[in-house]
């Protein structure tokens, strides 16, 4: 079997490498999972594009290829199987859902095992949010179905993002407004998050794309208005909230001037426009961009609801949008590193469908 690692120079996206390696020999209480499957998606551009900012390279340290490349490995969401264990509570053939890297496997540190799941107590995780370090075991995963693992591994992180801003437009009282204007409105974490905002009633969901992704948008039918970037000042009168995935500085600068003083709150979830987040808000009108970080929003809950009570929220919203999500995208499988090389640059380069997901099988 081959083992190997996909990684990504840290200073130049689009220098990638393969990278063969022997597997280290496990210590006691370590266990060896072999990834089986993952999605990949703008989200995960953005973990590269935030890597240092927010520490995403921390998690999957790369090794030194000696080539003078500060590499990196990107992490993504999806199962793997554990294929030789020295942490007695955790046996061969489990199966785990959560944060792995582009790599066909991954040596943790079981710590707080339960019938539930587990969290990775390698030592440089410690510091790292605990979402990313926690493992769902399968079996006893309440949101898991042998048939529902694309959905899984292309949702679950992001529609819990959505849900998250959501929730945290809701504790704000969407800072005095019932217009949320969301950009990159055809990715996923966008149209979770205006599937959410459009059944509450009563708030207007506007929709910013580009002009080939118009009529996927509109198919959606949970924004009540869509623009292309170029109609930016078509946007309606009066406050509104900002919610940008692109990461666009131009976009971010037009709704800003768009808007003025009437723009009551502007936060950047995403980068999927890696190339053009260059800019300076000199100038800028309106509120100082804020970064969403989703582990802040999970730990504000933990703190007034306790995890039982989000994770259930969770459940409660994910049956309704998967139905629909499942007839909006088509998901496509491809194995290997050449497929998996493939589908990171199409990624990378914006070039991918609205309407096609992808899964990747190392």
């Amino acid at each position: 079997m081959t083992h190997w690692h996909f990684l990504v120079d840290r200073k130049d996206y689009r220098n990638t490498t393969v990278a063969d390696f022997e597997p280290d020999h496990l210590g006691d209480g370590e266990i060896r999972v072999r990834v089986d499957a993952f999605g990949f998606t703008a989200n995960n551009v953005t973990y590269a594009a935030a890597g240092d900012r927010i520490g995403y390279w921390t998690f999957f340290p790369a090794p030194d290829l000696g080539d003078g490349v500060t590499w990196g490995r990107i992490p993504v969401w999806g199962f793997a199987d554990v294929v030789e264990s020295r942490s007695d509570p955790v046996a061969v053939g489990d199966r785990f859902y959560g944060y792995f890297p582009m790599s066909t496997e991954l040596v943790m540190t079981p710590t707080r095992v339960s019938d539930k799941g587990l969290v990775d107590g390698a030592e440089h995780r410690a510091a790292l949010p605990a979402v990313y370090n926690s493992y769902i075991r399968c079996a006893a995963d309440p949101m898991y179905d042998v048939a529902n693992e694309e959905e899984l591994m292309l949702y679950r992180p992001l529609f819990f993002t959505s849900l998250l801003i959501d929730d945290f437009l809701d504790d704000n009282e969407f800072f005095g407004t019932s217009t949320v204007v969301l950009a990159s409105a055809s990715s996923k974490t966008a149209f979770g998050t205006a599937h959410l905002l459009h059944q509450r009633g009563g708030i207007t969901v506007i929709g910013l794309t580009s002009r080939g992704n118009v009529g996927f948008v509109e198919g959606l039918g949970c924004y009540d208005q869509v623009l292309t970037y170029d109609d930016i000042e078509l946007l309606p009168d009066g406050p509104a909230a900002f919610v940008d995935m692109s990461g666009n500085a131009a976009v971010v600068r037009a709704v800003h001037e768009r808007y003025g003083d009437d723009l009551t709150h502007s936060m950047v979830v995403g980068l999927t426009h890696w190339e053009d987040r260059a800019g300076s808000a000199d100038g800028r009108p309106g509120p100082e961009q804020t970064f969403f970080f989703a582990p802040t929003q999970i730990e504000k809950r933990h703190g007034d609801w306790g995890g039982d009570v989000l994770e259930s929220k969770l459940a409660e919203a994910w049956g309704p949008f998967i139905r629909k999500a499942s007839d909006w995208v088509t998901v496509e499988h491809s194995s290997g590193p050449d497929a998996v090389s493939a589908v990171y640059v199409e990624t990378l380069e914006g070039n991918t469908d609205p309407d096609v997901a992808r899964v990747l099988h190392p």
